[in-house]
């Protein structure tokens, strides 16, 4: 009912990066403390949207766990390395911070974003772009960045880049409800 409403903007659970939202509060929670005051909620907003991506790592190798997989040893594809859909901005994009993670728990991960720049990710991240992720490669999915290219695609479609018993994640939920393995 919300969203029918005028001016009614939907927030969706994700990752909060770029060059504003995640950074301004460190501007103004800098200011308020060197008034005198205590910045508590703003602060505690931003240390849980500083670890969603750890935590988003986490819930899917506990998933690839579950179903059987060896992590270490797994092959994972994010798809989407922009900070936000549709844009080819990487800066202080936290898709990062799941990639870092999830070869913290010695997945091999591949990243492909049609949106980004690869000189750009190879200078900024030490990311290089795969241009066209091969079918069947993959033990998970991690959809991070639902360009339009890849909120277009089915569920099916996007489970061809899986092996049979693979994960797929839905970070922002564009897929209907159901069809991904995992979803915020």
């Amino acid at each position: 009912a919300a969203g029918t409403k005028w001016n009614f903007l939907p927030f969706k659970p994700g990752l909060v990066g770029g060059h504003c939202i995640g950074v301004d509060p460190y501007y103004l929670t800098h200011k308020a403390q060197a008034i005198g005051y205590h910045p508590e909620i703003i602060l505690a907003g931003r240390r849980v949207n500083d670890n969603m991506g750890p935590y988003a790592a986490a819930e899917l190798v506990k998933a690839m766990i579950k179903t059987g997989h060896t992590v270490a040893s797994s092959k994972v594809l994010v798809m989407g390395l922009t900070f936000k859909e549709n844009c080819p901005d990487l800066r202080n994009t936290r898709v990062v911070d799941v990639i870092r993670e999830l070869e913290d728990f010695g997945c091999a991960v591949d990243v492909t974003d049609c949106w980004a720049d690869n000189e750009e990710a190879v200078h900024e991240y030490g990311i290089s772009l795969v241009g066209a992720p091969k079918a069947g490669d993959y033990d998970a999915v991690f959809l991070a960045v639902p360009h339009r290219e890849y909120a277009a695609k089915s569920s099916k479609e996007l489970r061809a880049y899986l092996k049979d018993d693979g994960v797929l994640f839905d970070l922002k939920g564009v897929l209907p409800l159901g069809e991904a393995d995992l979803r915020l």
